[in-house]
């Protein structure tokens, strides 16, 4: 994870729907995502591979995936990832396939 990937969690994590969504107040969102900077490997983005997709915050993702080694990238949105993120190797999975896998001890490394 890199500073500006945070960032982005936590401006989209916090915005009024997500939190109502959720169910959640604000304070656990945060929680939450200060608990995954806690245990995510930071990366150094040193390499941009850019334009890689149509959306700039998916080219973001990707830059931290590709420059971090991530085995996975674990997304809903799996079609504007999957083409970009196989170029270099690495996997899109939604959440559920991602769990089983992790679960199964088959994926060990996500963006």
């Amino acid at each position: 994870m890199d500073y500006k990937l945070v960032c982005e969690y936590r401006d989209v994590a916090l915005r009024p729907q997500h939190i109502a969504a959720s169910g959640r107040t604000p304070e656990d969102v945060a929680a939450v995502i200060e608990m995954l900077e806690a245990i995510a490997v930071p990366v150094l983005v040193r390499i941009m591979h850019r334009p890689l997709s149509q959306d700039e915050n998916d080219d973001m993702v990707l830059d931290v995936a590709i420059n971090g080694q991530a085995d996975s990238i674990v997304t809903n949105n799996i079609k504007d990832f999957r083409a970009a993120a196989e170029r270099f190797g690495i996997q899109v999975l939604p959440p559920r396939e991602f769990l089983i896998a992790f679960r199964k001890g088959e994926s060990h490394h996500a963006s």
